[in-house]
Formats: structure tokens, C-alpha cells, sequence
């Protein structure tokens, strides 16, 4: 494999910190003052397709995702690509967060990975929630057989304002193993259909990856 680029070599090594019920969690040595990364890796008795299906369902997410009180798709700019925001409850007396995001869906060799940073149009922003500066926020779902899968949780942001220590312990050890563990609980308990959105995803990435296959030849 080539060496890495300046890009990947400047980003701050992931390291081993803990598992909690079959989630391991890392941390970033020498992180940026003022973010909160984490990794979050697991392997979970469900299909692919059933998380993608789960995700894609942005309006029912609140359902099972912790701390999130409503999601709003703001705007489809294309199967793949979405305006979004995400609204988070904080403990009493901080404000609530909001995640104005710009998401999109990509297939990579191994599965397919949703990916979200700030959104630059800020109009859609919400005064009553603090802003936050999300820079990543990826969830890599890799398909091991039929029904089992690895997903990937990685995030790194700036939640506005000052967050104390039990908060930040929340986000960074607390938050992605519940996430997880949520998320598989729905998915398990509910045999979610594919949805139009769902089915013009399939398309958009069926058309990238012909694309490629195209530059290839």
C-alpha cells in the first residue's frame, strides 16, 4: 500500500481505550482543544441492509437514537446527499444542541459509509439550540455474512460552549455505545421495508460504482 498523505498523516492516531458490551471504543492522542472525537466499533447480528434501511429513516430515528428529540430533512440535493439537522437534549440548565449537517452516502469496497460535516448554508439553523461545529460524524456499515455486520462510529466536534467533564465523559464513552446498541435493538425488533429514498439510493450508488467501473476500462 502506498505510504499515507499529508491528509491522513495529520490526523491524530486513533488508540485503543476500552470496550463496553462488545463495543470498543478509541480516543485520539494530542486532539484539538475544544473537540470531543471518538471511535466506536462493533459487530452486530443484523443485516447490512436493515441498518442503511434504519439510518435512511431519518424522521423515525428519534424513536431509538439516545438524546434525540426530532430530526428535520431540511433538503434532498440528491439520492446520496442530503441538508439535515439534528436536535439534541443536553442535562438541565444547558441548552440543547443542534447538528445542521450536510450528509451523503458513499459505497466503499468493503460497505457503505454515511458521512455528515457542518453545512455551509446556515439559514436553516434553529436560534432556540446552540450551534454545533461537527468537522466528522461517519458511520461505516461493512456487511461480514447475511446477517452480521461492522459498523464504525467516528465523530469529532465542538458541541458550543462550555460542556463539563461528566457531559463530555457522556459523549465520548457513554453516547456511541448506546447509539449502537439502540440502533441494533430497533433493527432487530422491526423489519423495516425498502423505501422510495432507499430505493433511489440504490440507484444513485449502483450508477457511481458503473461509473467507475467505466473510468476504469
Amino acid at each position: 500500500r502506498p505510504g499515507p498523505t499529508f491528509a491522513e498523516a495529520a490526523q491524530p492516531e486513533w488508540v485503543y481505550d476500552s470496550s463496553d458490551d462488545g463495543v470498543a471504543l478509541y480516543h485520539q492522542h494530542q486532539a484539538a482543544e475544544g473537540l470531543l472525537p471518538f471511535k466506536a466499533v462493533a459487530e452486530l447480528d443484523v443485516a447490512s441492509e436493515q441498518i442503511v434501511l434504519a439510518l435512511l429513516d431519518a424522521e423515525h430515528k428519534p424513536q431509538w437514537a439516545p438524546k434525540l428529540k426530532d430530526t428535520t430533512v431540511h433538503a434532498a440535493l440528491a439520492a446520496d446527499r442530503f441538508q439535515y439537522s439534528e436536535y439534541y437534549t443536553t442535562p438541565w440548565p444547558f441548552k440543547d444542541r443542534e447538528f445542521l449537517l450536510l450528509g451523503t452516502i458513499a459505497r466503499r469496497d468493503d460497505g457503505i459509509v454515511f458521512s455528515a460535516v457542518n453545512a455551509p448554508d446556515r439559514h436553516f439553523r434553529d436560534d432556540g439550540h446552540v450551534q454545533a461545529n461537527i468537522q466528522e460524524l461517519t458511520f461505516a456499515i461493512i456487511p461480514l455474512t447475511a446477517d452480521r455486520t461492522r459498523v464504525e462510529f467516528t465523530f469529532c466536534g465542538d458541541l458550543g460552549g462550555w460542556i463539563p467533564d461528566f457531559v463530555q465523559e457522556i459523549i465520548q464513552k457513554r453516547w456511541p455505545v448506546r447509539f449502537i446498541q439502540a440502533l441494533q435493538t430497533y433493527v432487530q425488533d422491526n423489519t423495516l421495508i425498502e423505501s422510495e429514498r432507499y430505493r433511489l439510493l440504490q440507484q444513485a450508488l449502483a450508477c457511481d460504482l458503473n461509473d467507475g467501473v467505466t473510468r476504469l476500462d
